[in-house]
């Protein structure tokens, strides 16, 4: 059993072995003073809750109800904050706010996504059941704290009030018996108000969020498969450059070879046909530089490296053969691969609608907000765009992966497609 209570969430070694030590500690006072709060905070939530959610349904007709449970709503999750901070800064738990994060839009869609969100159900539940766990939890800290106090306390006045009644000590050894007896039942006050603290946090971290470890734990196992997925993208990225320069430049520049080995074979004997071989040599060995230039340019363009993603996303834009608004707010450069990637998917979104999806204009809006990049490229092409295995779609979603970020695409047929891409910046 000690073993179990010393690997629990509580940061403090307790010598369990030792209930003297135990019965002076910080943890069991700081324990018996979280159940009195128990106790106050139950009651109240209780009554707040059951008054304005049945104030609130009982007026939702008359539309009065409606902001009312909204309003309630953001009441409970504040509370269930308020809880998590309790049982951090007391007990030294790592309970984590669990809600997902809350889009751009407007009210009504920070709305939905709360309703949504069954973490918000659960903070509701929480507040619901904090009154009778406190409840049963005074009573018995209350309870046993007493009646242990009393029987040590016999001999000073020869008697003591249990739970079920009035009963008299008549001598001095009988009142020493009660007294001695009261003595392993006070020695046991801790282990009951630690264990039911304790217990109380187990429950906590399950109804009002996942702690560290979960978190961990889960964050481990995204990290991982993401990591795979940016090596499968490096691969095919590394393939592509291979086919690119094997079927454009490498191709020119053997070309290249063969027309200035022919030319040097006719300097002599032809010089006119030698000089058209030249001139044929030096169309290829500039058609291979641009070949090379722009791939060069696909992988890590020199504008991005000199003057930031804001001037590389405003150079794609130009060269975009259809008209593209391009609205930034970046007072700072961000990391390199962070650049980096959301250059290669503002190229590759522009480079789809321009072939493929039928746009007469597009828009590319990039800001910073709490530390994440948030990008969007949007168009009014036909939609219809979907992310299959081996699509194009896919491998941005690997490559964004790989420096812990989202894509998300939203391509109704009939369009417009939004391409919404996050990536922290920390």
């Amino acid at each position: 059993m000690a073993n179990v209570l010393e690997s629990s969430a509580s940061p403090r070694h307790i010598q369990w072995n030792n209930p003297l030590r135990l019965l002076f500690s910080s943890e069991t006072w700081i324990s018996f003073g979280f159940i009195l709060l128990n106790f106050v905070l139950g009651l109240f939530w209780f009554v707040v809750l059951v008054t304005l959610i049945s104030t609130g349904l009982a007026t939702v007709i008359t539309l009065v109800g409606i902001p009312l449970l909204a309003g309630t709503m953001l009441l409970w999750i504040w509370g269930a904050r308020v809880e998590r901070m309790r049982f951090n800064s007391m007990l030294g738990e790592r309970i984590m706010d669990p809600y997902a994060p809350l889009p751009d839009g407007g009210l009504w869609d920070k709305l939905k996504t709360r309703l949504r969100d069954q973490h918000v159900w659960m903070d509701l539940l929480y507040l619901f059941i904090l009154f009778p766990i406190g409840l049963i939890q005074f009573v018995i800290a209350i309870v046993w704290t007493s009646v242990a106090f009393s029987m040590i306390a016999a001999p000073s006045w020869f008697w003591v009030n249990d739970a079920t009644g009035d009963w008299t000590i008549n001598t001095l050894p009988e009142a020493i018996g009660v007294a001695l007896v009261g003595i392993p039942v006070l020695l046991a006050l801790p282990y009951i108000l630690i264990g039911m603290v304790r217990a109380h946090a187990w429950l906590a971290r399950h109804l009002l969020g996942s702690d560290i470890e979960s978190i961990l734990t889960e964050r481990v196992g995204q990290l991982t498969e993401s990591r795979s997925r940016a090596v499968n993208a490096s691969v095919d990225e590394l393939r592509r450059i291979e086919r690119d320069l094997h079927d454009g430049a490498q191709q020119r520049l053997v070309r290249l070879a063969m027309d200035l080995g022919r030319a040097k074979e006719k300097m002599d004997s032809d010089p006119e046909g030698a000089k058209a071989l030249v001139s044929d040599a030096h169309d290829e060995a500039k058609l291979a530089m641009r070949e090379i230039r722009d791939l060069v340019r696909g992988i890590h363009p020199a504008v991005l490296t000199d003057r930031g993603l804001d001037a590389a996303i405003s150079a794609l834009a130009g060269r975009t053969s259809i008209p593209v608004t391009v609205e930034t707010d970046l007072p700072e450069r961000l990391p390199d691969a962070i650049e980096s990637t959301a250059y290669f998917v503002v190229a590759e979104a522009l480079t789809n609608v321009a072939r493929h999806s039928g746009a007469t204009s597009a828009s590319v809006t990039a800001r910073v907000a709490n530390g994440v990049l948030l990008l969007d490229v949007v168009d009014n092409g036909h939609g219809g765009a979907v992310t299959t295995p081996s699509g194009g779609l896919a491998g941005l979603a690997d490559r964004v992966a790989g420096v812990d970020g989202t894509l998300t695409v939203d391509s109704p047929v009939g369009g417009p497609t939004r391409i919404h891409l996050e990536l922290p910046c920390g």
